[in-house]
């Protein structure tokens, strides 16, 4: 009963101190996310100029560290057009941006052990236009305890989303369905550790 009570206290003194380490970090201003996509006249090209978001980190003795959680949050309306204000207008028509002002990425599974400058694999949901769907990614982690950096590229067939492809010139232009979603992403520890239960 004794040694039973003893490892009970052991393992609530392990949990105490694993959420103790636990460390929050916010989007910082080192973030790139450029939308190519094609059509039937030209390429196309779209950065996106606004993202926040919040992840959880838990560092282990060896260096690696897992991630705990993850939100991504684009302003739909932050998404600009290498091709100008047409070309915005007919993207958040498409995305539905009055009735969807953002788009998010929520990771649903913790990531263990992850090595600094190594590949991880992500699943997470992905929320477009009002739709959310499951997604999987391959993303290449970098940085240290201060800042970390996530980047890779993802490709979305925009109608799994409910989103028909805008045209423009009375027809004349047709926008493929697929996209190609490049992103960096870092994070900056922020100014106060988390202790989330």
């Amino acid at each position: 009963m004794k040694n039973k009570f003893a490892t009970l206290i052991i393992s609530l003194i392990v949990v105490v101190f694993k959420t103790a380490a636990q460390d929050s970090y916010s989007v910082n201003n080192n973030f790139q996310m450029i939308i190519n996509g094609t059509s039937n006249v030209h390429n196309w090209e779209e950065n996106v100029n606004n993202i926040s978001g919040q992840c959880r980190l838990l560092w282990n003795n060896d260096g690696t560290f897992n991630i705990l959680s993850m939100t991504l949050i684009v302003e739909t309306k932050a998404i600009k057009s290498s091709h100008g204000s047409l070309m915005d207008n007919k993207t958040y028509d498409a995305l539905k941006a009055d009735a969807n002002p953002t788009i998010t990425f929520q990771l649903t599974n913790p990531i263990n052990n992850v090595r600094p400058n190594s590949t991880i694999y992500a699943t997470a949901i992905l929320k477009i236009a009002g739709i959310s769907k499951p997604v999987k990614m391959e993303v290449k982690a970098s940085g240290d305890n201060s800042a970390v950096t996530f980047e890779g590229s993802q490709v979305v067939n925009m109608r799994d989303f409910g989103v028909a492809p805008p045209t423009a010139f009375m027809g004349a232009m047709k926008v493929g369905d697929n996209v190609t979603i490049n992103f960096k992403t870092g994070f900056s520890k922020s100014k106060i550790s988390s202790q989330l239960p």
